[in-house]
């Protein structure tokens, strides 16, 4: 047992760090949410909305080793919870350097991801989709996309509309001016639906930088740069959901005038168009930027130059913002020495909706890189951007967000989301589906060589969600240590609710009546806290292990307190007389007094004997047995068979810590001629009588003396226990049979002695007597007491992938069977419903659960039963 208690606790402690980064949205700019904190570096962060408010987010992470990168993702949902393993899970384990992860949704609320890969030397293009629950769902490494001799760079995706993607790429050998653009695609099951794959450009120059966009009609727009021996151009293809190139073969030029053209970004207009963004050349050192708008048939709606501002224009980010309207923001060099943010509408006519040369997203006066933009839900845009206002080496992420006519809503310098120490980096967004957003970035807070990928969310006025009720415990394990029966210890831990609103404790419930929980309030105010009184009575003896549950609004809600204490008890003994002087009695004759016996303790006092030292006194019960707070009546006798003093000494062993116990004895024998009596017996025991009936037993006295035996009353202080028989004088040398009787008018044992009142030397003499009330019971056959119910042991315990969990029912209740974490968070939910009496099995197969101690909760009605088990791998 203590080594159950030692792994559960040393689970709490590992997994402590984690618990405030990864329960809720952390509304402060200085925090945020880790996403991913693990060795060496993580970086690229890519993210689409999991169809439900949150994120899943995916990045390259080079946690294994250096050198050794995998594509790593996480789902995030809206309230901040990460839902998968913490740190994320890894899309595919192969032994290779992946890189340049894009992801898109899959339409099921899972997510599709390519990414470069060296697993078979040269640079390939593989694939993984994953679900809602991070479960991988294609081929365990992942699946190929374009493998060859070449080297496969630069991969993106657009949906096709039916859960799989079109992938493009381009590939090159070593030798210059060979890379040629290719696409193919792959269906919801990851097979491969184009057979060859589409060669896009075919010419004996060279071509690179694909970009991609799904056209509305299950295909899609490519566009790629077209290096002519001359300048690099901008040329572009559609292809259909079935692998036609609806275009000249080799593309149609785009953006082909004088000079150079390249860096082509492509996006849908949610019309069937594509925006195209691009950057010129011409004006010299510095590109402009441009846009144009491609119809489906190839001819251009509008070309349009975004500003003609000087300067030149870089990193551009495009965002569909609703049907026919481009989001667009860049990094412009209008002003000397600095970099700024600026965004512009444009619709599907080339027409701009703000000033010509666009908006200044802020006024922050510092550069500002890489802004990153998504639709507002209302018509206008997001903008996230690295702001470098304090250093290039304090860099910090901002937001704005920009009305459809222009106007910055929150605030003229934006909102600051991540300021922790050193670095914040390229931000990448998508919507929170309620007008704000979900930002991830790359983060050097701990190291300036070796990121990491945080997160935050900003809502549509631009604040931060209110943190939701979180219960956090002083302790989740509380030990009693040793407590005696009847007694109680108590501890206390405080309960912090570290939400920005109040928590609500709604039910306490404890796996043993022998433990419970009584906090001082019931509600738990934002960012405060109330102390709670645990305690521990025993009832019995022995090591006792449960749970307290906490049921509450908390995030984490329930939350479970494992609880121990051990329980002793000892028995004591109490004697009414210490010593006792039995007078003159005559020979031949006896002598009795009644001898009190209790156990003021809190355990079974068993007494194995009671002797005496001198033979002349005798005991009518040698041995007896009380449970705590019992008592019983003995009988002594002295029996002189001399003339004279007698003396000796009672001896009571038992397993008392007092024992033995001694009683003084004394008396003298008398030879005077006197009326002397025995009776016989002189303790009668009746038995169990049923209540409502009696039950008869015959003493006899003798006249052992040389006198007439005068007897004058029969009496007994308890009414049940009545004589029968009439008062009688008894001759010498005679008997005489009297009839008790015991009539129980309550159930449990009864003691009481009749005083036998005569004119014997030894009156008045007694009788003890003992009886129990017995309850009149059916002889119809027993039956269990309704709502029993057991959880057996699952089995195998311990586990590496499913075990089964036995659980019988004796009547129709609700049932609900649950999977704990050793933070007493829900894992799994096996059953949840009302069932009849019979023997059930649930089974528990962990898939992405982290190994180590859970916890088999099984609630009947009100009555629950808990039971520990181990995941392995």
């Amino acid at each position: 047992m203590i080594t159950r208690r030692m792994g559960l606790l040393a689970t709490l402690l590992v997994l402590a760090p984690y618990m405030a980064a990864y329960g809720q949205w952390i509304s402060d700019a200085a925090s945020n949410n880790a996403i991913c904190r693990e060795g060496n570096y993580q970086r690229s962060p890519r993210l689409v909305s999991d169809g439900k408010g949150g994120a899943i987010i995916c990045w390259a992470d080079e946690r294994a080793a250096a050198g050794v990168i995998k594509v790593y993702a996480q789902r995030i949902d809206k309230d901040g919870i990460v839902r998968w393993p913490v740190n994320g899970v890894v899309i595919s384990p192969a032994l290779s350097k992946q890189l340049k992860p894009e992801i898109i949704a899959d339409g099921a609320g899972g997510a599709i991801i390519v990414w470069t890969d060296t697993r078979n030397i040269n640079t390939d293009i593989f694939a993984q989709r994953i679900d809602s629950s991070g479960n991988v769902l294609w081929t365990a490494e992942g699946v190929p996309v374009a493998t060859g001799s070449s080297e496969q760079m630069d991969p993106q995706l657009a949906s096709d509309g039916q859960q799989g993607a079109i992938v493009t790429w381009s590939a090159h050998t070593n030798t210059a001016q060979d890379g040629h653009i290719f696409a193919q695609r792959i269906d919801s099951n990851g097979n491969q639906l184009w057979s060859p794959e589409l060669t896009l450009s075919f010419s004996d120059q060279f071509e690179s930088r694909p970009s991609i966009a799904s056209d509305g009609n299950g295909g899609a727009y490519i566009a790629w740069v077209f290096y002519n021996n001359a300048a690099y151009d901008v040329y572009m293809q559609r292809v259909t959901s079935g692998g036609a190139q609806m275009w000249t073969n080799g593309g149609v030029g785009i953006a082909i005038d004088g000079g150079p053209q390249d860096s082509p970004m492509l996006v849908a207009d949610g019309t069937g168009k594509a925006f195209l963004a691009y950057y010129d050349w011409n004006s010299g050192s510095r590109p402009t930027l441009h846009v144009a708008v491609v119809n489906p048939d190839s001819t251009k709606a509008a070309s349009l130059r975004v500003t003609s501002s000087s300067g030149g224009q870089t990193n551009p980010q495009l965002s569909n913002i609703g049907p026919g309207l481009l989001g667009i923001a860049w990094e412009d060099g209008r002003v000397s020495g600095k970099t700024r943010a600026y965004a512009q509408i444009i619709d599907n006519t080339g027409k701009k909706s703000w000033a010509a040369d666009g908006v200044a997203v802020t006024n922050r006066a510092g550069s500002h890189a890489t802004p990153f933009v998504i639709p507002d839900g209302n018509g206008g845009i997001i903008v996230s951007w690295e702001d470098q206002t304090t250093s290039i080496i304090e860099s910090d992420i901002f937001a704005q967000r920009i009305s459809s006519a222009g106007a910055l809503l929150w605030s003229n310098a934006g909102v600051a989301v991540g300021t922790a120490g050193r670095m914040q980096t390229y931000p990448w967004m998508c919507s929170d589906g309620a007008g704000g957003a979900i930002i991830a970035w790359e983060d050097y807070r701990l190291s300036f060589s070796n990121p990491d990928i945080y997160a935050s969310r900003i809502l549509a006025d631009g604040s931060f969600p209110l943190e939701a009720p979180t219960l956090a415990l002083s302790s989740r394990m509380v030990d009693f240590g040793t407590v005696s029966v009847g007694f109680s210890s108590t501890r206390n831990i405080t309960l912090t609710n570290t939400g920005d609103l109040p928590l609500n404790i709604a039910s306490i419930t404890s796996s043993h009546p022998q433990f419970t929980m009584t906090p001082d309030n019931t509600t738990i105010p934002p960012n405060g806290d109330v102390e709670a009184v645990l305690r521990f009575v025993p009832t019995s003896k022995g090591t006792l292990n449960g749970a307290i549950v906490v049921e509450s609004n908390s995030i984490h809600s329930p939350d479970t307190i494992f609880v121990t204490g051990k329980a002793t008890a000892t028995p004591a003994i109490e004697v009414d007389k210490r010593s006792w002087n039995f007078g003159s009695v005559p020979i031949g004759t006896r002598k009795s007094t009644v001898l009190n016996i209790s156990n003021p303790g809190n355990d079974t006092l068993v007494i194995s004997s009671i002797t005496a030292s001198n033979p002349v006194f005798t005991v009518a019960i040698a041995s007896h047995v009380l449970l705590p707070g019992a008592a019983f009546s003995d009988t002594v006798y002295f029996s002189p068979t001399v003339p004279g003093p007698a003396s000796g000494e009672l001896t009571v062993t038992s397993n008392a810590p007092t024992s033995p116990t001694l009683v003084s004895l004394s008396g003298t024998g008398s030879e005077a001629t006197v009326v002397t009596l025995t009776i016989d017996p002189g303790a009668i025991t009746f038995g169990d009588v049923d209540l409502g009936s009696h039950r008869d037993t015959t003493v006899t006295i003798t006249n052992t003396g040389n006198d007439t035996l005068r007897i004058s009353a029969f009496t007994c202080s308890d009414s049940r226990f009545t004589l029968e028989s009439p008062l009688a004088h008894i001759a010498p040398s005679a008997t005489r049979d009297f009839t008790l009787r015991f009539t129980p008018d309550m159930i449990g044992p009864v003691s009481s002695v009749f005083i036998v009142t005569s004119n014997a030397v030894s009156a008045a003499d007694s009788i003890v007597v003992q009886g129990t009330g017995k309850e009149v019971v059916s002889v119809r056959p027993t039956h269990e007491l309704p709502g029993a119910f057991a959880l057996h042991p699952n089995v195998p315990n311990p586990f590496t992938s499913v075990t089964s969990i036995p659980y019988e029912l004796g009547i129709f209740a609700p049932v609900r069977l649950t999977v704990h974490d050793a933070l007493g968070r829900v894992t799994a939910v096996l059953v949840d419903e009302a069932k009849g009496p019979g023997v059930y099995s649930a089974q528990w197969s962990p898939a992405q659960a982290v190994p180590g101690v859970y916890f088999l909760v099984l609630r009947v009605g009100t009555e629950v039963r808990c039971q520990r088990m181990l995941y392995m791998r």
